[in-house]
């Protein structure tokens, strides 16, 4: 009866110490840990491709689903610097009313066309909720880009963020874009429309265009967006090549639409 009340006292301390054990610190360096298999699995299938290839999927599915599963169960992630995560490229960016967030990585996977993955947290209330897109090196579902900025738009009870996101299809071309989300009630809407254009109303405002033609350093390639004046550039394209034309839209209380430059 001792021994059984031994191995059950283990028992539930074990459980304990795995459902409350975690800390912010221990998150990090498991993540981390984590995180590093991704680029020590693509140095070994730049040595020998067969059989490393699928221990490089391997260990991004791990990743993502391991800091899928820390950002939607602690809250204290979302206020978290990940300092140490940052230097091996993991993108962390953040809304400034703290309750918006995108973490971006390049899965390493492909050659001259990048497949990112991402994991996109926010806090609704009480509760910290997170998603993750997955790669789409499979050729199904939508393209997962590399978020770089996000912006914080409020307008009366509603708040609104704004990534700015880019795409790798090749050495020459790109794909670059602004992308609105927001959350009601309690769910990400990662397809807001608040664009006005001829077309209609759209979520997110994006270009592709060729690199390679690009020799003039004077010329934008990229979208910006100023908070202060609520509006966003973009680079007028003429075929696939960018010109130093810039096309604008501006926020004006219920939309963004487009203005004279």
């Amino acid at each position: 009866m001792k021994t059984w009340t031994l191995i059950v006292f283990l028992t539930l301390s074990l459980m304990s110490a795995n459902c409350f054990g975690q800390t912010p610190k221990s998150v990090e360096a498991d993540l981390l840990t984590s995180f590093k298999k991704i680029d020590y699995w693509f140095e070994k299938e730049q040595e020998a491709p067969i059989g490393a290839s699928d221990s490089l999927n391997k260990a991004n599915d791990v990743f993502g689903k391991k800091l899928k599963y820390y950002t939607s169960k602690y809250p204290f992630t979302l206020r978290q610097t990940y300092g140490p995560l940052k230097k091996e490229y993991l993108g962390v960016i953040s809304s400034t009313d703290g309750l918006f967030r995108i973490y971006s990585w390049d899965r390493l996977s492909g050659g001259t066309m990048h497949f990112y993955e991402n994991v996109i947290q926010y806090k609704f209330q009480s509760k910290t909720n997170s998603i993750l897109n997955a790669d789409t090196s499979g050729g199904e579902g939508d393209y997962v880009y590399d978020y770089s900025n996000v912006y914080t738009l409020k307008v009366g009870d509603k708040t609104y963020y704004l990534a700015i996101y880019n795409g790798v299809f090749s050495t020459r071309v790109m794909d670059k874009g602004l992308q609105i989300f927001s959350i009601e009630n309690g769910k990400l809407n990662n397809d807001t429309k608040l664009i006005k254009t001829t077309s209609g109303l759209h979520g997110r405002l994006y270009y592709e265009y060729d690199l390679g033609p690009i020799i003039d350093e004077s010329i934008d390639d990229n979208v910006h967006y100023d908070p202060n004046l609520k509006t966003i550039s973009i680079p007028v394209i003429d075929g696939d090549k960018v010109t130093k034309g810039r096309i604008k839209y501006k926020f004006t209380g219920t939309y963004f639409e487009r203005v004279k430059n």
